[in-house]
């Protein structure tokens, strides 16, 4: 069986891995060729696939193309954009795109629906605006501002993600939701809950029904706006809290890979801040929890049987390089220090890129790294 993975990210780079691994051959399809994903020894080839920017019949097209030639029977996309746009045109692919309907894809990936969703469910979520006279009056700040869709027909943002700010007042919020609007994203303010990370991971099948969970905690925060793991522990996960989240996945018929973000503040309930739908940026770590996650998802979708899964407490994540921007920030001894525990930390760690048995995307990512850190200009990869 031949899987198309679409874009070039942390996580495309896992899902090929584990992919591979099991079976499958595994293809991606990429506007750039120097990537991660591309340089692993576990991708069969690349495929030129334009980014899915504004009207995405080219997109489409290269993505039939692809299938046609090479036989791909399933699609999976890594980002937002890749997601949203697959599922709106759906009915146009030639591989099979393993989602539920749209209007339910829609919805967790639209940030105001998916607050709503999440009270139907029984769980909190911050209080969450179109930004507006009335809503910059309702807030108190510090706030979050962020884009309500990282993809829609007319954008324009060629990165296809557009970053989440910290606001700290109404004209830092105006300026910023300019920039947003500018690139055809439509900004929301959202109350800001101080607290720490958590991420619920599950796999469910074609009626919303968890088949394998995992949750990690987040212990430090990479150098970003967006609650993006430096490093994280695996945790167990509250029976009750299962069940509550085992709702708001049944209420949307999700079907597949949802990873799940929730503050935890010092009082009260966690609060959900994000729904990826896609193949994310820290998918190895529950993989090396036990979860195979990709290659229970493609089972489901062609109709065979699962794996099993398992669930290791206590491992170990971490983004090397998150972890150094974070340590790089500090100042004297402090900072020594902590560059000190980053590596340290790498040699007992599960990492996103770093694998001893797929060495091209390692020294990839390490020379990009030395350039992002000391050197200038190399964007770095998306969460």
């Amino acid at each position: 069986m031949k899987v198309l993975i679409l874009g070039d990210s942390c996580g495309a780079l896992e899902g090929a891995r584990e992919l591979a691994k099991a079976g499958w051959t595994v293809g991606i399809g990429s506007d750039s060729r120097y990537g991660w994903a591309t340089a692993s020894r576990w991708a069969s080839c690349w495929h030129y696939i334009p980014a899915p920017l504004g009207n995405s019949l080219e997109f489409v097209q290269e993505v039939n193309r692809a299938a046609e030639k090479f036989g791909y029977e399933l699609v999976f996309g890594a980002g937002d954009a890749e997601v949203l746009a697959l599922s709106a045109n759906r009915d146009s692919l030639i591989p099979h795109h393993p989602y539920t309907a749209h209007p339910y894809v829609l919805g967790v990936f639209d940030k105001l629906r998916l607050a709503e969703l999440t009270t139907e469910a029984g769980l909190r979520a911050p209080a969450t605006y179109p930004l507006n006279e009335a809503s910059l009056s309702e807030i108190d700040f510090p706030a979050i501002l962020k884009s309500r869709l990282h993809w829609n027909p007319d954008t324009k943002n060629k990165k296809t993600r557009v970053r989440t700010k910290i606001v700290v007042n109404r004209d830092d919020a105006m300026r910023q939701a300019q920039i947003m609007r500018s690139v055809g994203a439509e900004p929301l303010i959202q109350e800001m809950i101080p607290g720490h990370v958590h991420t619920f991971v599950a796999i469910t099948n074609k009626t919303g029904k968890i088949i394998s969970q995992h949750m990690q905690r987040t212990t430090h925060e990479y150098n970003s706006e967006s609650g993006i793991s430096a490093r994280a522990v695996s945790v167990p996960i509250p029976e009750d809290f299962a069940l509550t989240v085992q709702r708001l996945l049944s209420n949307t018929n999700w079907f597949g890979l949802a990873s799940i973000q929730f503050i935890q503040p010092d009082i009260g309930e966690p609060a959900l801040i994000d729904f990826n739908g896609r193949i994310y940026g820290s998918l190895v770590f529950a993989n090396a929890c036990g979860m195979r996650a990709m290659d229970n998802w493609a089972r489901m979708a062609i109709g065979s049987e699962t794996i099993p899964s398992s669930e290791i407490l206590g491992l170990r994540y971490q983004a090397l390089e998150g972890d150094l921007r974070r340590a790089k920030k500090l100042r004297g001894a402090r900072r020594v220090l902590e560059i000190g525990s980053c590596l340290v930390e790498a040699g007992r760690s599960v990492h996103p890129i770093l694998s001893w048995s797929d060495p091209m995307p390692t020294l990839h990512y390490l020379r990009r790294l030395g350039l992002r850190l000391f050197g200038k200009g190399i964007p770095t990869y998306e969460k």
